[in-house]
Order: structure tokens, then C-alpha cells, then sequence
């Protein structure tokens, strides 16, 4: 696989990005799925950690060339990603019906795809952002990641109640909603012609089983216990239906 990750694209693909990112928060709230903004705005802060503090600063695997900040551009992309990315990966636990995971799939795809071809086709601003990443040593890392992380989701699976529930089927779902997540990204990177075409199926097919899988598990384990202690917190409150809480 290529070890040299890099794309190309014009500044307005960050306005266009905002713009969608905006239109899938508001429409988040209007559904009332809470818990799934929380993520999201969780999911902010851990991507600017990750590509921001870890990768760009300590690590050093990332070049960025930008008219301004590349501090400034890794904000604006954690929050755009992290944002869409981990909210949808909570949508996709707490959807009871498969036309709600359908909606919110096809909007990904469908915005992200907008939003690439968008940026290169209206002349916004054509100023030029390019990064390269340097992904030697992060397969390895990954796929053991992946690995450990679904080892632990079975463990849990004999081991804590609340997930004795989770089948075998679940589990593969729940990859599924990993590889989901970033080949909507790297798909339409590639077909727009942000990513260069060299190696640029490699990182597709490996970033897509392996980047977000490595979190799906804990991101899963994480959902479960914060929904049973909203629950229980549910329960407890007092209510006309249930006295005997009012009087505790």
C-alpha cells in the first residue's frame, strides 16, 4: 500500500463542508437524537486531538501546505468530520428503522459527494490546500487496533450484562458501519480527484476496513452504558405514574 496519503483541494471545500455540516446538525435537532450531538461534538474534540496534537504536532506525519494556519484548517476539518462522523455512527446504533439508516447513509454520501465535486466546480475561492500524510507503520498499528478492539467487544459480550443481547450478526454490523463511514470519504476523495489516483485504491480499501474500526467498538460500548444510565436516571425521576418514586 501506498505510505504516502496525500490530497488537494480548493478553500471553498471547507466552506461547502460547514454549510453540510450545518444542515446535518440542524436537521440532528429537529429529530431530537441528543445523544448523537454529544458524540459528535465529542467526536470534534478526539479528531483535532488526533490529527491536530498527535499526527501533525508530535508525530509529524502530516505536511500541509495552506494559505493560512494549517492549525486553522485541522479545527475547521476536526470539526467537520468529527462532528458528522461520530454522530452518524450513533444514528446508526439507535435507528429502529433501516429507512432511518438508509436517510442518514444516503445523505452522507450524497453530501460528501456534493461538497467535492461542488468545490472544484464553482469558483468560490480556488485557493489551494494540499496535505500529505505518512501512513508507514499506521497498517500495522491499525489492524491490530481493530483487532483488539472487537476481541474486547466479545469479551464483553460473555462478561457484562448489558451486552448480553449482542449477536454475532450486530457485530458484523457493527463493522459494517465503520467501513461505511470512511469509504464515504475515501470514495469521494477518489472519484472527484482530491486524492491522486496513484495507490489511491490501496488507501480506499484498507482506510475504509480499518481507520474507524478501530473506535466502532468502544464508540458502541460507550453508547450502551450512557443509554442504560439515562435510563436508569428515567426511572428514578418522580412522576404522576409513579408515586412511590415521589415519596423517595
Amino acid at each position: 500500500m501506498n505510505t504516502s496519503v496525500a490530497r488537494e483541494f480548493d478553500v471553498d471545500f471547507i466552506y461547502l463542508d460547514f454549510i453540510f455540516t450545518a444542515i446535518w446538525i440542524f436537521l440532528l435537532w429537529r429529530q431530537r437524537p441528543t445523544l448523537a450531538l454529544k458524540f459528535g461534538l465529542a467526536g470534534f474534540i478526539i479528531t483535532f486531538l488526533a490529527d491536530d496534537i498527535w499526527m501533525y504536532r508530535i508525530q509529524e506525519t502530516r505536511i500541509i501546505d495552506a494559505p493560512f494556519s494549517p492549525d486553522l484548517y485541522l479545527v475547521c476539518g476536526s470539526f467537520t468530520a468529527g462532528m458528522v462522523m461520530f454522530s452518524y455512527v450513533i444514528v446508526m446504533f439507535s435507528a429502529a428503522k433501516t429507512s432511518t439508516r438508509v436517510f442518514w447513509t444516503a445523505f452522507l454520501y450524497l453530501g460528501w459527494g456534493a461538497i467535492a465535486f461542488l468545490s472544484q466546480w464553482i469558483p468560490l475561492d480556488d485557493r489551494t490546500i494540499s496535505m500529505v500524510r505518512d501512513m508507514s507503520g499506521v497498517p500495522a498499528f491499525q489492524i491490530g487496533g481493530v483487532a483488539g478492539a472487537y476481541l474486547l467487544l466479545v469479551i464483553l459480550k460473555y462478561k457484562w450484562k448489558y451486552m448480553k443481547s449482542l449477536t454475532w450478526p450486530y457485530i458484523a454490523y457493527l463493522f459494517l458501519v465503520g467501513f461505511l463511514i470512511i469509504f464515504a470519504m475515501e470514495f469521494t476523495l477518489w472519484i472527484s480527484g482530491i486524492r491522486p489516483a496513484e495507490g489511491s485504491v490501496d488507501v480506499l480499501v484498507f482506510n475504509s476496513f480499518m481507520q474507524f474500526n478501530v473506535g466502532i467498538p468502544v464508540l458502541y460500548i460507550a453508547w450502551i452504558f450512557l443509554t442504560r444510565v439515562r435510563a436508569r436516571k428515567q426511572l428514578q425521576q418522580p412522576s404522576l405514574d409513579n408515586p412511590a418514586a415521589q415519596d423517595n
